[in-house]
């Protein structure tokens, strides 16, 4: 799952099972569906997103310094150059 909050006070701002992480030398290319709404939103907001990868075995925190996102036919491109990988706790 994949979940892009604003920094600033966590607001939801897309949530997807359906995405993509690329890593590209020292930046991860994180890239989903998204409709024009939640464009708008992270694109305004493109400079105060974190973004979290959640799986069975960790959660993985990243977020893009300088703020590099691009959209395009109902899709968006988070630009990331900040990771870390937080493990599940066990229960």
């Amino acid at each position: 799952m994949l979940m892009i909050r604003h920094a600033i006070g966590s607001r939801l701002f897309l949530q997807t099972e359906d995405y993509s992480i690329t890593p590209r030398g020292e930046q991860w290319l994180i890239s989903c569906r998204a409709t024009e709404e939640e464009q708008s939103n992270l694109l305004e907001f493109r400079h105060e997103l974190n973004l979290f990868h959640v799986t069975d075995e960790n959660k993985t925190w990243y977020y893009s310094s300088k703020g590099e996102v691009h959209e395009g036919d109902g899709a968006i491109t988070i630009v990331a150059d900040h990771q870390t990988v937080y493990p599940k706790e066990e229960k």
